[in-house]
């Protein structure tokens, strides 16, 4: 029987090198294959856009951080850190309180050591360095993971720069595009029951929001939605240790400090030290800041670091001025809504007192630390639960 894909027709043997396409409408064909494909693409866009997804929503990658380091040169000011730099400061206010606009080169839940040394080694660069200090992450966090992440972004080859450049052009346009919107993604999110003797994947969901400059806010999901809320916190009581006593029920001390606080916060603080003086003999300076936290995260960072065993000590060895926010009135009172990051909300007025006592310190070097201030006399303990910080 002849068909359409054989090689007979009405008796005739057709070569075998030529095979015969089927009469058939093809434009019409392909008008309603495309139809049909653009309808799912709008639906799959229309239901992520219903659930606080945004297009103009930038995946962080390798690739987009060493877009901003290349933009790190000269007196540029470099805002570097872990996740509270990244997501609590607005880089449009600090642009306007400063008069000029920082690279963000901050990267969640890494340790800065190894950016603040790159930064250090480029003769090209001459600008101020803001560095973020939240405890755990920047003494004991391995280095390796971040010193990773800049040698990928480094290492790309011409058709993985084209890659990125095209992806972003669709992430400024699609809502859908996203890592929490993949199917890899969603399966892992399923709420399935857990065989016996396996434990829950302690991954962090998406908290934020990221422009293409890696200008960073909370997510406003974590803000409106009461169970996605808790989640992040259930997340930071386990990294935590579980739920945490008040600073007055138990207050700081060497008992409570991280095992070996004192050898590994001397490490740490006599290499960057080495960085801050490259960095400054090209005339450029650093500041370290402590961000706000509150509640059992506070907490929890206050006992394991306490202050004069870990901020103190890096002061004193750097020569560095150091503006923490328990000092400060205008840096307390916030709303952080798990704990340890900013509302979107709060981010602006937050950087507006940030950004004027950073350069308050750097026009008059040692002011920052307010080593005599009312505040500081007190205890640490004390000084942050007297403050008006929101959980």
């Amino acid at each position: 029987m002849p068909s359409s894909i054989s090689h007979f027709e009405a008796g005739v043997r057709v070569p075998s090198d030529t095979r015969q396409v089927p009469v058939h409408q093809w434009g019409r064909i392909l008008l309603v294959v495309l139809a049909f494909e653009c309808a799912l693409v709008a639906s799959w866009e229309i239901f992520w856009r219903h659930r606080d997804f945004l297009p103009g929503d930038y995946e962080d990658t390798p690739a987009v951080w060493e877009l901003q380091r290349e933009r790190a040169t000269a007196a540029a000011t470099v805002l570097i850190g872990s996740s509270r730099m990244w997501e609590d400061v607005n880089l449009g206010t600090w642009q306007q309180t400063t008069g000029d606009r920082p690279v963000q080169l901050a990267i969640a839940g890494r340790n800065p050591q190894p950016v603040l040394a790159d930064l250090a080694a480029d003769p090209l660069f001459h600008g101020l360095v803001v560095c973020e200090v939240t405890p755990y992450l920047f003494y004991v966090e391995p280095e390796a993971l971040t010193t990773d992440i800049m040698r990928k972004g480094r290492s790309q080859t011409l058709s993985q720069r084209a890659a990125n450049r095209i992806d972003m052009l669709l992430e400024s346009q699609l809502a859908f595009i996203d890592n929490e919107t993949r199917l890899s993604t969603l399966w892992k999110r399923l709420p399935l029951p857990r065989r016996a003797g396996t434990f829950p994947v302690r991954e962090v969901p998406k908290g934020h929001e990221m422009h293409a400059d890696r200008d960073t806010r909370m997510w406003r999901r974590i803000e409106t939605d009461s169970d996605y809320r808790a989640l992040f916190q259930g997340l930071w009581l386990f990294y935590a240790g579980g739920p945490q006593p008040t600073l007055e029920e138990q207050p700081p001390s060497l008992q409570t400090a991280h095992p070996r606080i004192q050898a590994i916060v001397d490490q740490a603080a006599t290499r960057v030290a080495r960085d801050v003086a490259k960095i400054r003999a090209r005339g450029g300076d650093v500041v370290f800041v402590r961000f706000p936290a509150s509640g059992p995260v506070y907490w929890s960072e206050a006992r394991s670091f306490p202050r004069a065993w870990s901020w103190e000590p890096l002061l004193q060895k750097t020569a560095a001025t150091g503006v923490n926010f328990v000092d400060y009135p205008q840096l307390q009172g916030y709303n952080l809504p798990e704990w340890s990051h900013m509302s979107a909300a709060d981010a602006p007025r937050f950087t507006q007192a940030l950004a004027t006592l950073v350069m308050q310190a750097v026009r008059s070097p040692g002011a920052g630390n307010c080593a005599n201030c009312a505040v500081h006399r007190t205890s640490e303990g004390q000084s942050a639960d007297s403050s008006p910080l929101r959980d």
